[in-house]
């Protein structure tokens, strides 16, 4: 029972505090307590002071109008948190103002009482200083507040109100009762039962009768309708964003004009969070005096009223609600913004919260609502408040679902001291991300709800039962929905018949109440002074009366254990999902049995599988589980391997737990880091703590408490499970059978147990037990600090933080974790930046004090004894120290294990002669972003070696799966193009990032990027790059691998020094000099005197002017040797010999000697290299032509390279080639006859007659012109008919008549030839076919091929030669088209498809294709000219050895099929490339030199070998080698493992004594071994020393000891013998074919050379190693089942074609048989080819071989006349104006020929040509819209316009083809074009505004507005097109020049670009004007 109220007070208006000077300055004045009742504080409740603040809360005032009593409870809390409820009746009482100071005083007065008081208006209460001080007389009557106060611990408010209305009636109408009694009974006498108790009816002794019902239950709150009044006037979403700031803890204060407004929402808001409790702050209704409390720095619920809102503007983290307004502010400062409950759960209770607010809301829209029945009765406001309440407490249960599971217990006895683990809570839940929940469980409220509701054994309430049944609620509900809402109403109810709302209306009650306007009442006395002894008497007596127990049936909850309701899954228990199926965990599983029984192959096989399953929570508990169940003992000592295996499943577990989960599976894994170890060495373990104290968790002091909390739990947990089983074993048999438990139970089921069994046990047993309870914890405590020891002090805490090296690699996310334990949470001053700067006693002493911070933390929080925790923190100490200690042994040995197993090195094959030069560097071979099928075996993990001849990578992948493979990755030294430094590489395999790393990249087309390993120290890195560097630019030649390897030694011969690159002063400033002088225009004077040797260099300042500057620099150089040996004296032997060379031979059989007679003779005039230096010493020349002529004309020429034949056809004409003609003699001799300035040549062209003998001594060996059997036809045609018409007669047979109509119609008239594109400036030309009075084109005996800048003069006619100047890819263009084919083919990088940079985009953009394309068609006009018009052919491009090369080899190839066998192709390569001198040292970068100079490779022989490959390609039967051997050239073209290609001409292999042996070996060759037959095979040896003699030219110093090296091609001839690796079986050896190739680049392909490679043995092209030789058992093959891996194994060895095959089989067949088996060749040449009938040829085979042999010759008709066009460019041509233009109709693009259609192309403006959009930028500058003036010389008017119709393949529909310009060709004369309008304008300039007169013509044919000079002009000066005009309209006037102007003559013409100003004579003028171009526009 209690008192219904405490005390009873009366507060009183002070006026002697008005009257204090001291409170002038603004503070409102204090009521004072005129009584209290009773006057003593009760001894259980004390009486609160500062009462009267809180009767006034807008402070005390005096007004002038009386005010009707208002009645409101303000809430106050005590120091112990318990509230009282101050009931507040406040009314007004007369006061007179009486004068008290003098009159001076009076004014000060009277403001005074202004500024204190105000008047509280009767309307609304608001305290409003409207009275005037004019009002106030000293006779004027105030009226001040006075207040009856009820203070309570109950909150009964509406009793509270009756009764202090019933004293307020009785003293205003003056009753006849009296007040003491009535506060007496009050106090004394009315006694409350608690809650559960019955309705108390009583009265107060004024004849009232009033009832009371307790509620039901204590811990429900009541609201009446308060919660539903909060909804109200806020609404659903502000209230639920109220109730979740609250429950974050953030401060919130309400406004309203009304007090019980405040009081009701606070209560309300404070009710909602039900079962919690608020615990801050919380002042319903707030004095105005108290406002600075508002800025407090804690939490609070406040109310103030609506007045006071002006005051508070400055609270930024204080949630502002008006609930008058219902409005809700939230500051947009607040940090942390206010968090929402998780997603179901707010959508969810919204949707309930509308179910009862709003019941229509869900049939608001249907047409026919149903119609419920009416009820019985209306919800009230009440129950519709419990409802809303039913869902707050529902949403609790559900968000904390599982909460008992988390309950931790610590102590039991004295009493229960119990913990939550949250992070078990949020992971369990997956709320981890939930900030709502996570800010929860951090609150105070939390902690205070697992306090009241966590002990087991208690009295449980509604939410208790809800809670326990919530599951079960929700799956009905889930099966119908209907139920939901019954549920709801059904708790609703429960919470209503807790108000006992329903006892009131069954009782009437009886309250006086004054009447109506009592309180105006002008003669009230003033409240009567209550006498205190009476109240003191009754208040005695009832305490006396009451004293007497009452029998009152109280309702209590019974103590009882409360249910666990919905378990959590445990910690480590796994919930199977989607990403987690079974199998995944067996496999898991697996991994982790396999490592314990030491199968570590196999558990390294399943590892990625692992590492990708422990991306989920779930398989990261099974591993600890799993782990769990493999520790026997406190010890388990694994290998090395097994170690690393469970180290690394460890970190990647921790690694990969986010947030809460982290927690888990670090406690899983915090007692197996101090059980799993290894033995380093005697003595020393490592424990596996020291491998996984990276993470973050260790450092978090959370983690470390929870998983304490969890630990003592089981702890005790088994200390009471073991005495039961103590009591059990003494019980008898017949023991209770609930007392048995079935399963083991549960912390919480014990403790309750021993909650309820605690009433009757003894004292002593208490104590005994608590005791053991303090020392568990007290031992898990010590145990705990050496783990936390163990995992906070680094391994490497004794390494001098100097010396300590940086860390290789940490976990990603951890790379900011430093060693320190000072992480987030620490509570230290210490800053966390880790103790790199500490040593060992610095980071001993904080971890100490972590660790003591921790002890202190849960000891006292478990009640462990002060003694206790002062040993533990004596003890910390010295465990540190210890530690330390221990771990310095453990380092150092650790330091020499290492990490990880790594593999064996596997030392690479070797070539003979090949030897490691620097030691192996261990490392990673990292992927490169190639596409191809290997990505699985790469990264590798291996070594990088370096031999004297390759780099070598070699090592196994890194992928478990493919580990028993070998990796091979190799290239030359001498190949290598780029070595660059990388870093951070990061290996996902080992989930690490390496610092150093190489990239190699090689001219071999490979790609070397490795990552070295840890072990390897940069400065080994740096060693091996600078060998690396010295090795690929030796000293000199003979340094090589092709010298040292084996080979002939050669004795007494030096090669040449060369002399070094500016080696004299006077040298560079001469060269300097030169180079200034060139650039600046001057000319090199030539020296009057001329040597008959010259040394003469490459690149002279002589060189052609056109030459760019930066070639001039780069090969400026090249040839500056010493020539201080005396001129070479040969022997007639020598010569001999050289006259046997092979290309000697090969002129002897093409009949250049002088017995054939056709007009040649072979020369010796350069055996001595003096005529040209670059040239062979053997040379053809014109019979007619002495030496010492010949001697004489090399000045005329680049580089003294004379044009010589080098190849004649059957039909006498010639292949010549030579060096380009120096820039003052351009082909001097063929002058231009053509037109009127025949003479000019001679002016400006120095001129050499020798040129002319030389050129007509030439020419005349050239078979003489065939007449004409067409002579109508003009010289032109005679080209096309002698190309067109030469092709056999069965090529034309298969025409059909309507296709050889066709060809005939587009061949042979005189405007159907072709003229197309190549090398970027090609198109058409159009001119007048009419007009034929220019000089006809004749065929012409030589065709010279030259470069555009020679063009300048034309060939003489009379000699019958022309000159064609022709585009090709010089070594410029073919150097960065190299460096992008690379890229594209080794990016080194992935590449990224999104930014479009794909493969095939690559290579597109490298142009390599389009090169290999233009040399081929060039090529093929070579053999054009050759073949089909029988004229010779000179190529003078460049200096005659790079393109020229290239060209004239092709040329050959495709002409002659000598040159497509074995034999011939070797003939043909050392013929034109290694005797005419190309630079093979410079183009593959090899002088030694060059090691300084950043000069590119040049890939001028590799561009060759990819056009035969092809060629080969195309034509597959034509060649005797197949693809295997081209790319073993172009490999070692660049590998310098041959001598063949490491010089740059004869000269040097001849000063290097190579040429000597090699013509001493031929000519013994030619004596002694051809005459055997078997040529160099029969004996079979590598070794030739039995073929030198060692001392060759005795004249020279002796020397040491050289190697001679190999011949590539003899090593070929060897291999040959042995193997058919070089053989194509399908070569036909036809005689008579002469190829014309596709050159399209459709038809083209890639090179598989760029792209395969073979990583199981390397480059396969070093034979030696890959044992390719070896012969491929086909017995071990049979029957066997064969994996093959394109990109690892050798698709040719393992997979060989049918050819191998079954000579294999023949070779074993006579093996068997005893025979000695033959050699393949003899036995593949003596197989007997069986006739066959000729297969009559398909009439569209032969169609489609007439049309690809005529676009052949097609080529070569565009190349021939673009060249004729070249000269007349300057004069002639001008460039297009393209703009898009949309083909409706299909049109043929005039630059390829390919289909236009829709909006992808572009249209000349002028002249209406069509071009993709790609096409226009190669498209020549021939736009014919300009016209040539008459008279001026110009080209041969044939017209090209039409160039589709000379197209073989287009068809017949294109010749009727409607294009827009077809349509133009008619209007091709001088007359200007359809003329609609036309006349002179003034035309204001765009740049300079100056005006000036034009013609303009208005053009509406072609909607052109055009612009000249004078009416006289064909060319315009510009074109508008009216497309792009806007609008024309008249203008402003401007002044032109001096003269008068028509104002009305201006007019503005507008188009998109810009605006053009017209001026016309006069109004009319420019009136007309303007009509004809607005009509145009129309």
């Amino acid at each position: 029972m209690s008192r219904l109220a405490d005390y009873f007070v009366i507060v009183g208006y002070d006026s002697d505090k008005e009257k204090n000077a001291t409170n002038v300055g603004g503070q409102p004045t204090c009521g004072k307590i005129v009584q209290r009742f009773p006057e003593k504080d009760w001894p259980d409740t004390p009486f609160i002071e500062g009462i009267e603040w809180f009767c006034q809360p807008l402070g005390w005032s005096l007004s002038y109008e009386k005010q009707e009593p208002k009645f409101f409870v303000s809430v106050l809390t005590d120091i112990d948190a318990n509230k009282h409820y101050c009931a507040c009746l406040s009314f007004h009482e007369t006061v007179a103002i009486t004068q008290t100071r003098s009159v001076d005083d009076e004014d000060e007065t009277i403001g005074n009482s202004r500024l204190l008081g105000g008047t509280p208006s009767s309307t609304d209460g608001i305290a409003s200083t409207t009275a005037t001080p004019a009002s106030i007389t000293h006779h004027s009557v105030m009226y001040a507040p006075k207040c009856l106060v009820l203070i309570s611990r109950l909150d009964c408010a509406d009793t509270f109100k009756n009764c202090l209305g019933t004293i307020y009636t009785v003293y205003i109408e003056n009753l006849a009762y009296g007040l003491e009694t009535l506060i007496g009974n009050i106090l004394g006498c009315i006694q409350v039962p608690p809650a559960g108790g019955p309705q108390v009816r009583f009265s107060i002794g004024a004849g009232d009768k009033q009832s009371l019902q307790p509620p039901q239950s204590s811990s429900l709150p009541t609201t009446g309708s308060g919660v539903h009044f909060l909804f109200k006037q806020l609404g659903i979403k502000n209230v639920l964003i109220l109730l979740c700031a609250v429950m974050t803890e953030n401060k919130i204060l309400f406004l309203s004009k009304c007090y019980w407004h405040l009081t009701d929402s606070c209560r309300a808001l404070v009710a909602l969070m039900y079962p919690f409790r608020y615990t801050h702050v919380y002042i319903p209704i707030l004095p105005a005096p108290l406002t600075e409390v508002l800025s407090t720095p804690t939490p609070f619920i406040m109310g103030i009223h609506s007045s006071l809102q002006t005051e508070i503007t400055d609270l930024l983290d204080v949630i502002v609600v008006d609930l008058d307004g219902g409005l809700v502010t939230i500051p947009e400062s607040l940090t942390p913004p206010v968090p929402i409950l998780p997603s179901p759960l707010w959508e969810q209770t919204q949707d309930l919260l509308g179910m009862i607010l709003f019941p229509n809301l869900a049939q608001a829209d249907l047409a026919f609502p149903t119609l419920e029945r009416p009820s019985a009765m209306a919800k009230t406001d009440a129950q519709i408040d419990k409802e809303l309440r039913a869902i707050f407490m529902r949403l609790f249960a559900q968000l904390l679902q599982g909460y008992r599971s988390c309950l931790t217990i610590i102590r039991i006895h004295p009493k229960p001291v119990i913990t939550f683990h949250k992070a078990g809570f949020l992971g369990a839940r997956d709320l981890i991300e939930s900030e709502f929940l996570f800010r929860v469980l951090d609150s105070m409220f939390f902690t205070t709800f697992v306090n009241e509701r966590g002990p087991p054994w208690r009295a449980s309430d509604a939410w208790d039962e809800l809670y326990s049944s919530m599951n079960e609620l929700l799956k009905s509900e889930a099966q119908n929905r209907n139920l939901i809402l019954t549920h709801i109403q059904e708790l609703g109810r429960v919470l209503y018949e807790n108000e006992g709302t329903l006892a009131h209306i069954t009782y009437a009650q009886k309250v006086l109440r004054p009447p109506e306007g009592a309180f105006q009442r002008i003669h009230q006395p003033a409240f009567p002074r209550i006498s205190s002894e009476k109240v003191e008497l009754i208040i005695q007596e009832g305490i006396r009366k009451n004293g007497v127990p009452q029998r009152f049936h109280v309702t209590r909850n019974q103590h009882r254990i409360i249910p666990m309701g919905p378990r959590l899954p445990e910690a480590l228990d796994v919930r199977p999902n989607v990403q987690n199926s079974a199998r995944r965990l067996e496999v898991l599983r697996i991994c982790v049995s396999y490592i314990f029984e030491n199968r570590i192959t196999d558990a390294r096989k399943l590892l990625p599988a692992v590492m990708r399953t422990l991306m989920h929570r779930d398989a990261r508990l099974i591993l600890c589980r799993e782990f769990f169940g493999y520790v026997h003992g406190n010890k388990a000592v694994l290998d090395h391997q097994q170690f690393e295996l469970v180290v690394r499943f460890m970190n990647k577990a921790l690694h990969k737990s986010s947030g809460i989960d982290e927690y888990t599976v670090a406690a899983a894994l915090l007692p197996m880091s101090t059980i799993f170890c290894r033995k380093l060495s005697t003595g020393v373990v490592q424990f596996a703590y020291t491998e996984i104290q990276d993470h973050a968790i260790w450092k978090n002091h959370q983690f470390w408490e929870s998983t304490f909390f969890q630990d003592v739990q089981g702890q005790i947990k088994a200390l009471y499970l073991l005495h039961r089983r103590q009591n059990e074993h003494q019980k008898e048999a017949n023991c209770v059978l609930d007392e048995v438990p079935l399963e083991e139970p549960t912390a919480l089921e014990i403790t309750a147990e021993q909650l309820r069994k605690s009433p009757t046990i003894e004292e002593e047993k208490k104590v005994e037990l608590a005791k053991s309870e303090e020392s568990t914890l007290y031992s898990q405590a010590i145990h705990f600090a050496n783990r936390m020891v163990s995992l906070l002090i680094p391994l490497d805490v004794n390494v001098d933080a100097a010396s300590k090296p940086k860390p290789a690699f940490r976990l990603e996310e951890n790379q900011s974790v430093s060693n320190s334990i000072m992480g987030s949470h620490s509570l230290s001053e210490h800053s966390d930046e880790g103790f790199e700067e500490n040593n060992a006693l610095e980071i001993g002493v904080t971890v100490g004090k972590t660790i003591s911070r921790f002890i202190d933390s849960v000891c006292t929080e478990g009640g462990v004894t002060s003694d206790h925790i002062r040993n533990l923190h004596d003890m910390v100490p010295g465990v540190v120290h210890m530690h330390i200690e221990s771990l310095e042994p453990v380092y150092l040995e650790a330091k020499r294990h290492p990490h990880v197993q790594k593999p064996k090195i596997q030392t690479p094959c070797l070539l003979p002669g090949e030897d490691l030069v620097t030691d192996h560097l261990r490392c990673f071979l990292m992927p490169d972003g190639r596409e191809d099928d290997t990505q699985c075996l790469i990264p590798a993990e291996g070594a990088l070696f370096l031999t004297n001849y390759r780099v070598v990578f070699k090592g196994s992948p890194c992928d478990p799966l493919f580990c028993e493979q070998v990796i091979v990755r190799t290239f030359p030294i001498a190949s290598l193009l780029k070595e660059k430094k990388i870093s951070v590489l990061y290996l996902a395999h080992l989930d690490q990032t390496l610092t150093e790393g190489l990239q190699l990249r090689s001219s071999s087309f490979q790609l070397i990027k490795v990552a070295f390993d840890p072990e390897v120290t940069p400065e080994q890195i740096e060693s091996f790059r600078k060998i690396l560097s010295k090795a690929r630019h030796p000293f000199d030649e003979f340094e090589y691998f092709a010298f040292q390897s084996y080979g002939t030694m050669l004795q007494g011969v030096t090669p040449m020094k060369t002399k070094e690159k500016y080696s004299t002063l006077k040298g560079f400033a001469k060269k300097t000099l030169l180079r200034g002088a060139k650039k600046a225009g001057f000319k090199q004077k030539q020296p009057t005197k001329r040597k008959l040797v010259s040394d003469y260099d490459y690149g002279s300042a002589e060189a052609q002017e056109t030459q760019s500057i930066d070639d001039e620099l780069e090969d400026g150089d090249e040839f500056e040797t010493q020539n201080n040996a005396m001129p070479r004296l040969l022997t007639t032997k020598d010569v001999e010999r050289m006259r046997e060379r092979s290309y000697v031979q090969d002129w002897k059989r093409l009949g250049f000697d002088a017995e054939a007679q056709r007009g040649f003779r072979i020369s010796n005039v350069n055996t001595s290299y003096a005529t040209c230096r670059s040239y062979p010493a053997i040379i053809v020349a014109p019979v007619q032509c002495s030496d010492a002529a010949i001697m004489h004309l090399g000045r005329c020429f680049k580089g003294q390279r004379i044009p010589l034949p080098t190849w004649r056809h059957a039909n006498g004409a010639l292949l010549i080639r030579g060096g380009q003609p120096n820039s003052k003699s351009v082909i001097g001799m063929l002058k231009n006859t053509t037109g009127s300035n025949t003479n000019h040549a001679h002016h400006d062209v120095t001129h050499y007659p020798e040129q002319d003998k030389y050129f007509l001594a030439l020419i005349n060996t050239m078979p003489k012109l065939t007449p004409l059997a067409h002579n109508q036809y003009s010289g032109m045609n005679l080209s096309m008919s002698s190309l067109m018409g030469h092709g056999s007669s069965e090529d034309r047979q298969p025409l059909t008549p309507e296709l050889s109509r066709k060809h005939k119609n587009n061949l042979d008239v005189s405007d159907g030839s072709k003229s197309g594109s190549q090398g970027g400036k090609g198109g058409t030309m159009k001119g007048n076919s009419k007009n034929s009075s220019a000089h006809p084109f004749r065929k012409m005996r030589l065709y010279a091929l030259g470069e555009k800048s020679q063009a300048k003069s034309n060939m003489n006619v009379d000699f019958c030669a022309d000159f064609i100047p022709v585009d090709y890819p010089d070594i410029r263009q073919s150097r960065p088209a190299f460096k992008k084919l690379i890229r594209a083919c080794m990016p080194s990088h992935n590449t990224n498809e999104a930014d479009g940079q794909s493969f095939a985009k690559m290579v597109e953009q490298s142009d390599w294709l389009q090169q290999i394309s233009s040399l081929m068609q060039l090529s093929g006009a070579v053999v054009d000219l050759i073949d089909l018009q029988e004229s010779s052919v000179m190529l003078s491009l460049e200096d005659g050895s790079d393109v020229t090369a290239q060209l004239s080899s092709i040329a050959q190839l495709c002409l002659d099929p000598y040159y497509r066998s074995l034999d011939g192709f070797r003939v043909l390569v050392e013929k034109e490339w290694l005797a005419f001198g190309h630079r093979f040292a410079h183009r593959s970068n090899l002088k030694p030199s060059h090691a300084n100079t950043n000069i590119a490779f040049a890939p001028t022989f590799l561009q060759f070998l990819d056009v035969v490959h092809q060629l080969q390609r195309q034509f597959p039967m034509a060649f005797e080698f197949n693809d295997f051997y081209l790319r073993f050239l172009a490999y070692h073209s660049v590998s310098c493992r041959f001598r063949t290609f490491l010089f740059d001409c004869e000269l040097e292999r001849s000063d290097s004594g190579i040429a000597a042996m090699e013509d001493k070996r031929g000519s013994l060759n030619a004596k002694h071994l051809f005459g055997t037959g078997g040529g160099m095979a029969t004996n079979g040896s590598d070794d030739e020393c039995n073929v030198y003699p060692l001392d060759i030219r005795s004249q020279r110093a002796p020397a040491p000891l050289n190697r001679i090296g190999h011949s590539i091609f003899d090593y070929i001839e060897r291999q040959h013998n042995k193997t058919p690796i070089f053989y194509n079986f399908l070569y036909s050896g036809d005689k008579g074919m002469t190829l014309r190739p596709q050159n399209n680049i459709a038809s083209l392909d890639l090179w598989s050379y760029y792209t395969n490679e073979e990583l199981a043995q390397g480059s396969p092209y070093d034979l030696e190693v890959t044992t390719v030789d070896d012969e491929i058992d086909l017995s071990e093959m049979k029957g066997k089942r064969m994996v093959i891996t394109a990109g690892y194994d050798n698709m040719e060895k393992c997979n060989p074609n049918a050819y191998v095959c079954l000579l294999s089989e023949v070779k074993q067949a006579e093996t068997e048989r005893g025979h000695l088996p033959q050699k393949w060749l003899q036995v593949w040449n003596s197989l007997v080819v069986p006739q066959l009938e000729p297969a009559a040829r398909n009439a569209s085979l032969g169609n489609n071989i007439f049309v690809q042999t005529h676009q052949h010759k097609r080529s070569t008709l565009e190349i021939i006349m673009k060249g004729r066009l070249a000269g007349y460019q300057d004069k002639y041509f001008h460039p297009h104006r393209f703009e898009k233009h949309p083909y409706t109709t299909p049109t043929n693009c005039n630059h390829c020929t390919k289909l236009l259609w829709g909006p992808v192309g572009y249209r000349c403006m002028d002249c209406g040509n069509s071009y993709h959009e790609k096409c226009t930028e190669h498209s020549m500058k021939n736009c014919t819209k300009y016209k040539a003036i008459d008279g001026a010389v110009g080209p041969p008017n044939v017209n090209m316009s039409q160039g589709d119709t000379a197209s073989i393949a287009s068809s017949a529909a294109t010749t009727a083809r409607t294009s827009s310009h077809h349509f133009y060709n008619q209007f091709s004369s001088n007359v200007a074009e359809n003329r609609t309008h036309e006349g002179h304008l003034y035309k204001r300039g765009a740049l300079l505004k100056g005006w000036k007169q034009r013609w303009f013509v208005l053009d509406s044919i072609k909607h052109q507005l055009r612009y000249y000079d004078t009416s006289e002009d064909t060319a315009p000066k510009g074109i508008i097109e009216l497309a792009e005009v806007q609008s024309v309209t008249a203008a402003q006037p401007a002044q032109i020049g001096a003269k008068r102007v028509d104002e009305k003559g201006f007019f503005d013409l507008k188009t998109s670009k810009r605006t053009y100003n017209f001026y016309a004579i006069n109004a009319n003028l420019a009136q007309e004007w303007i009509e004809k171009l607005q009509a145009c526009l129309q």
